[in-house]
């Protein structure tokens, strides 16, 4: 967990860094072995369903994904850093400057406690970031600085929803 006081000397290469804490790289969820169970017969009725209608590449995909989906439960989560600078947001090792974002806007009604990144372009979803232990209002006062909010948002987008239901 970081503050605003622990950060407020430390500088990158992405200019002062107001808030810094550490995310996991995926959400890990508790998976029976029944949901296992029911993900391979439905990614087997799908994989049929390609080959039958002649969609190899697709087929490709869903094998591909069952499998990353599996691996998860062998590999735990790394941390990564999230830092909010001055110039930025860094996310891991790739840093997002302030104008590839059109907006932010935060949801905190736990359980659900995220940092939601506008982007700019055609991407469908927003960036969701895990706010965790950390208090929004000193964050959402330092992105108003360089950022919009969006406060028409209240809900978790739709991908996030889909993760959580699916466990995904």
């Amino acid at each position: 967990m970081a503050t605003n006081s622990e950060n407020q000397n430390q500088e990158n290469n992405y200019g002062k860094v107001f808030f810094r804490w550490k995310i996991p790289e995926f959400t890990e969820h508790q998976r029976s072995n029944l949901w296992y169970l029911i993900m391979i017969i439905l990614a087997v009725i799908v994989v049929v369903y390609c080959i039958v209608i002649t969609n190899y590449f697709f087929a490709l995909i869903v094998i591909l994904a069952t499998f990353i989906v599996f691996l998860r439960k062998y590999e735990p989560p790394k941390d990564i850093i999230f830092q909010i600078t001055e110039d930025g947001i860094v996310l891991g090792g790739q840093f997002f400057e302030y104008d590839k974002f059109s907006g932010f806007y935060i949801l905190y009604s736990p359980p659900v406690k995220k940092i939601y990144f506008k982007l700019k372009g055609l991407s469908p979803d927003d960036l969701s970031i895990p706010l965790d232990n950390n208090n929004p209002l000193p964050i959402r006062e330092k992105l108003l600085e360089y950022l919009d909010e969006d406060l028409n948002k209240q809900h978790q987008t739709i991908s996030d929803i889909l993760e959580t239901l699916l466990k995904l």
